[in-house]
């Protein structure tokens, strides 16, 4: 899929979601663009508060406009997954505005799933906040890496981030 086809990505995955009624917010590297100098990205990353009995609503307003799942990642205990890709190549168009995670959650998520990529993407949020002298929350960046058991990613960053200097 061209990365032109990330604005009709964002537009009917929004469609989808909201007619499900459900809140949710932009991750991934569309997030990273707007905190950050732009870079290529493939894809578009939702995080999309839903609880068991709604789950199958948004799977459905997903069907409804192409969207299947191609992957799901659970534990097993819940009906929803912790994890699910859509896949769906579209045709472009754009002007598309969305909610997109604070920039701490968007570290925190990076710092989840922790591939080259994602140390990339944070490296260059945190180099252009620096730049900007915007502060990041930290507290917030800590609980929440608590709560997902990645704290030692955080401190391997921000070691990383000593030595850089």
């Amino acid at each position: 899929m061209s990365t032109d086809a990330i604005p009709a990505l964002l537009r009917e995955a929004r469609a989808a979601i909201e007619e499900a009624g459900l809140a949710f917010a932009v991750i991934g590297g569309c997030a990273r663009n707007a905190y950050a100098e732009a870079r290529a990205t493939k894809d578009v990353d939702f995080v999309v508060e839903v609880d068991e009995g709604r789950y199958p609503e948004l799977v459905d307003a997903l069907a409804r406009r192409g969207f299947r799942c191609a992957t799901a990642v659970a534990d097993g205990t819940h009906a929803v997954p912790d994890l699910a890709l859509y896949r769906e190549p579209r045709e472009p168009y754009a002007g598309v505005v969305l909610p997109v995670v604070s920039p701490e959650d968007l570290l925190v998520y990076k710092l989840v799933a922790d591939r080259p990529q994602d140390r990339a993407d944070i490296a260059a949020v945190l180099a252009t906040f620096a730049i900007a002298g915007r502060p990041i929350d930290w507290p917030y960046v800590e609980r929440w890496c608590d709560v997902w058991d990645v704290r030692p990613r955080l401190e391997r960053l921000r070691a990383e981030a000593v030595t850089d200097r």
